[in-house]
C-alpha cells in the first residue's frame, strides 16, 4: 500500500462553506474565518474493481460520507437517475437538504448540474461548481469527510485545486484477468477492457503521486485483510476507524449516486472475485497476462510501497 505522507496534518471539523469555493468567484464567495478544511476521498479505478465496496466501508464512519459520484450529479438533478435510496431530488431524505442548501446560498443546482457535465471543455466553472456542491454536501451532512467514487481521476484533478479542500485518492485495482472477467460478465469487449486497465492504471498512479496524501491497494487485499488496510486509509484522513466499516458496513443506509448493484445490498460479506477461469477462453487468458501485466506490476509496485 503507498501512503504518502502529509507536509501537515489535515485539519479537522466541519468545513466552512466558504472554503470549498475558488477565490476567483469574488464577491460571491464570503470571507469566513477560520476556513476549515473538507476531506474529500476520491476513490480510483475502474467499473467492478471493489470501488463501491471501498466507499461503502469508508463511508460507514460516522464521520464521514459516501455520495457515489459526481459524476452522476447531473444525471440525478435531471431525474434521470435516482439515489441508492430510491429517492429523486424532490424526496431523497439526503439530498433534498443539500439542494436546498445550495438554493438558500443563490445556487442553481440545475446550473451546477450544466457546469459539472461541462467540466472537459469549460474545467473553471465546473471547478467553481464542484466546490460549491463540496461546500453543502459538508454542511448539510456535517461529515468531516466526504466520499467520492466517480473512479476517472479527472474529477480529483478537478477538485485538487480547491482551496478549502484537501483531496486523498485512493487507487483500488484487480488483476486484469479479474477485471477483463468482470467486464465479460456485463457482456462487454474483454480486450477494450484491457485497454481501459492499461490506461486507467496509468492515469490513477499519476495522480496518486501527485497527491500530498494518497492509498493504493489491491482488491485482492481489501478482500483478505479488510481491517488493517481500511485502518490506514483513515489514518490518512485524521480518524480512528470504526469496527462498523469491516464489521457492518452493510447496515448503513446509503444515499449514493451511481454504483453497481452492491449499493443496495444489506450484507457486510466481502468476497474475492476469483472465477475467472471459469469465464475466460484459454486465448483470452493468455492474451490478459501478456497485455496487462506490465500494468499490474506497475500497480502492485505502488500498492507495496
Amino acid at each position: 500500500m503507498t501512503l504518502h505522507t502529509p507536509t501537515a496534518p489535515l485539519s479537522t471539523g466541519q468545513a466552512d462553506q466558504s472554503a470549498c469555493v475558488p477565490a476567483s468567484l469574488g464577491s460571491h464567495a464570503p470571507a469566513r474565518q477560520p476556513a476549515l478544511r473538507t476531506r474529500v476521498v476520491t476513490i480510483l479505478g475502474l467499473e467492478h474493481s471493489g470501488t463501491t465496496l471501498l466507499a461503502r466501508m469508508l463511508g460507514t464512519h460516522p464521520d464521514a460520507v459516501a455520495i457515489g459520484g459526481l459524476k452522476n450529479f447531473a444525471s440525478f438533478v435531471q431525474h434521470r437517475k435516482r439515489c441508492s435510496c430510491g429517492g429523486d431530488p424532490d424526496s431523497c431524505a439526503f439530498w433534498l437538504p443539500v439542494l436546498d442548501h445550495l438554493r438558500k446560498d443563490g445556487r442553481d443546482p440545475a446550473e451546477l448540474a450544466t457546469a459539472l457535465s461541462g467540466r472537459r471543455t469549460a474545467a473553471v466553472p465546473a471547478r467553481q461548481a464542484a466546490g460549491q456542491l463540496i461546500a453543502a454536501i459538508a454542511a448539510a451532512s456535517g461529515a468531516a469527510v466526504i466520499v467520492d467514487a466517480s473512479r476517472d481521476p479527472e474529477w480529483s484533478q478537478l477538485l485538487r485545486p480547491l482551496a478549502g479542500i484537501e483531496v486523498v485518492p485512493v487507487h483500488i485495482f484487480k488483476s486484469p484477468l479479474a477485471q477483463a472477467a468482470s467486464a465479460k460478465r456485463k457482456e462487454r469487449s474483454v480486450y477494450g477492457e484491457l485497454a481501459k486497465y492499461i490506461s486507467r492504471s496509468r492515469a490513477c498512479r499519476a495522480e496518486t503521486r501527485r497527491a500530498t496524501a494518497a492509498v493504493t491497494l489491491a482488491h485482492e487485499d481489501l478482500c483478505a485483510s479488510p481491517g488493517p488496510l481500511i485502518a490506514r486509509i483513515m489514518d490518512r484522513l485524521g480518524l480512528d476507524p470504526d469496527p462498523r466499516q469491516v464489521a457492518d458496513w452493510g447496515s448503513r443506509p446509503l444515499h449514493m449516486l451511481g454504483g453497481n448493484r452492491m449499493r443496495r445490498s444489506t450484507s457486510s460479506d466481502i468476497q474475492s472475485d476469483r472465477g475467472w477461469s471459469g469465464i475466460l477462453s484459454p486465448l483470452e487468458i493468455t492474451l490478459v497476462r501478456i497485455a496487462g501485466g506490465a500494468a499490474y506490476a506497475a500497480n502492485q509496485r505502488q500498492s507495496q510501497r
